[in-house]
């Protein structure tokens, strides 16, 4: 990839101290952006790149508030808004608690709700922007053991889906990225057997970062990544 293709550009990432979101900023801090990487966890994580670290709990609106307030203190504009945060749940419904239904979608709704909702009206105002919300498969087909999760993620496409429609006039591009199962920490003990032929996050990174890299003439509604062969 071309080294400053993105140079200059403000793209806040959420969900970056682990797993997609790191591999992504890994890469994007090749291209020249200013980043400003949005985790619970941020501070913590070692990074080998210059990026702004600003702590973010997405199930908390007013943090995730105080966190597009400290974007605000370093730039005047976010040009790109990736969210990468979630958890998984790979669990059968009977089996699942109050907690764990409240924490998923909490986390992989609501949270990419609030954080879409910061940076879009201030993209609103500048009349330009693109949001990437990164979903998965399961918000696209249903499986048995992932009721709570898929309940989450077809949430998230449809409101995914509605917020591109709506941006449409403002010029602000919004899309939806569903890869499939992803050699993370979101299975937490529920690994899968052929774990080991699932993808790497720096694949599903390098296929966001093309994405970024689109021209405004063009907006992908959404990009589904499936494993190979």
């Amino acid at each position: 990839m071309q080294k400053g293709a993105l140079s200059g550009k403000n793209i806040v990432i959420v969900g970056a101290s682990s797993g997609l979101g790191k591999a992504l900023a890994e890469q994007l801090s090749e291209q020249g952006p200013n980043l400003y990487l949005l985790s619970r966890n941020i501070e913590s994580s070692d990074l080998s790149f210059e990026a702004h670290k600003i702590n973010c709990d997405v199930k908390d609106a007013e943090s995730v508030g105080r966190a597009f307030q400290g974007v605000d203190s370093l730039t005047d504009k976010i040009d790109v808004l990736v969210n990468c945060v979630g958890i998984g749940l790979v669990k059968g419904l009977e089996h699942t608690t109050q907690e764990e239904i409240n924490n998923v979608i909490d986390t992989d709704l609501k949270g990419v709700i609030y954080t879409s909702q910061e940076a879009y009206k201030r993209m609103v105002e500048k009349k330009n922007g693109h949001i990437i919300n990164v979903s998965s498969t399961s918000g696209l087909k249903a499986r048995p053991d992932e009721t709570i999760y898929c309940a989450a993620k077809w949430g998230l496409r449809g409101f995914t889906e509605s917020l591109r429609l709506a941006g449409v006039p403002n010029k602000v591009r919004v899309t939806g990225i569903y890869p499939g199962g992803m050699q993370t920490n979101f299975w937490k003990g529920n690994e899968p057997k052929n774990l080991e032929a699932f993808m790497q996050p720096a694949d599903i990174a390098e296929q966001i970062v093309n994405v970024i890299k689109a021209p405004v003439s063009i907006s992908p509604a959404e990009v589904v990544i499936e494993r190979g062969v």
